[in-house]
């Protein structure tokens, strides 16, 4: 296998120790210090970010669960009228949905006692 040459014709193995021989040694720390604080602020960036995508979340889980009551709520007005404004097994749909994100899983409880 040949190794990898630069435009110069010159092995990039032995360019990038050459160019690591040219600098000096605080030149390398330096250089390791802004590394270390770029990944620092890019750690940071993401985790604003996860923070973002978390209230986010929570804010569409939210006005989710504003309309799938307002269904209800309009369906419950209106199922005495000749003309529903919702199909029942949508309204059905939105119960159960309703019920599932109100309703706590059990089976976290039954694991904590097994252990």
């Amino acid at each position: 296998m040949k190794p990898v040459t630069n435009p110069e014709g010159k092995g990039t193995e032995g360019s990038i120790q050459d160019e690591l021989q040219k600098w000096s040694k605080e030149q390398l720390v330096q250089q390791v210090i802004q590394m270390n604080q770029q990944l620092y602020n890019q750690d940071n960036y993401i985790k604003g970010l996860r923070k973002q995508l978390g209230e986010a979340e929570q804010y569409f889980t939210n006005k989710r669960m504003e309309y799938l009551f307002k269904v209800v709520e309009i369906a419950n007005n209106y199922r005495a009228s000749d003309y529903p404004c919702f199909d029942s097994v949508f309204v059905e749909e939105c119960l159960k949905e309703i019920q599932e994100a109100l309703t706590i899983p059990e089976q976290k409880e039954e694991e904590n006692k097994e252990k």
